[in-house]
């Protein structure tokens, strides 16, 4: 749209459960024996769902939710591990409140990646806490959904987008203990709350990394 070639775009992810994924994920002992506890202190691992998700992106229309800034990084470190201090997460985030022209503290909500792996939900938090502090309310909502792999980024985005439509923060279920080591604003129980912009992250394999910012419309 940027460069004149459409007016309008759809966007979207879909993505379906297949033995030789779930085959694969195992093999790199990264799926939970249970349902997945992001940011749980017992957190063992990913739960993999599937679905699809849908959005239109329209310029002209008169929409209530904005898509305010996106932030894409590659920090390369590992091919299945994000960098142990979430470099490339945070440049990501920092880069979409930069194109957003917003303060980390004008975002009242962040949607976290959070796999429920422990080294995945480690570096979000380093990334996390780096960028907002550990006063920004964050959730993941990887509990309901499962890790729905090429349809999570479009998935959560749309979570967030209602969740910002609506003035709610989604709750991180199955997260019974807070892991002590990790610092952000982690959000167990969800609530109503007054927010005009929300973060929504998405990484994956080999260390890539993708934030988008959403605003309501004033």
């Amino acid at each position: 749209m940027e460069a004149g070639l459409c007016s309008a775009a759809v966007v979207g992810g879909v993505d379906s459960l297949a033995l030789s994924t779930l085959a694969g994920f195992k093999a790199l002992n990264l799926v939970s024996s249970g349902p997945c506890r992001p940011f749980d202190a017992l957190r063992d691992g990913i739960s993999i769902g599937e679905g699809a998700g849908f959005a239109l992106l329209d310029p002209s229309a008169d929409a209530a939710i904005l898509l305010l800034g996106v932030g894409e990084s590659s920090d390369a470190w590992h091919m299945s591990s994000p960098h142990p201090e979430g470099a490339g997460a945070a440049l990501a985030m920092r880069m979409a409140l930069k194109e957003a022209g917003l303060d980390p503290s004008e975002v009242g909500y962040v949607n976290l990646h959070g796999t429920a792996s422990r080294a995945n939900d480690l570096a979000e938090d380093r990334a996390i806490t780096a960028v907002f502090g550990t006063k920004t309310p964050v959730s993941s909502t990887k509990g309901f959904t499962g890790h729905t792999l090429g349809a999570a980024g479009i998935t959560e985005a749309v979570i967030t987008a209602m969740a910002l439509a609506d003035q709610w923060i989604p709750g991180t279920v199955n997260c019974d203990a807070v892991d002590p080591e990790l610092g952000a604003a982690l959000v167990k129980e969800s609530r109503s709350q007054a927010f005009a912009a929300a973060m929504s992250n998405s990484f994956g394999f080999g260390g890539t990394n993708c934030s988008l910012l959403f605003g309501r419309m004033r």
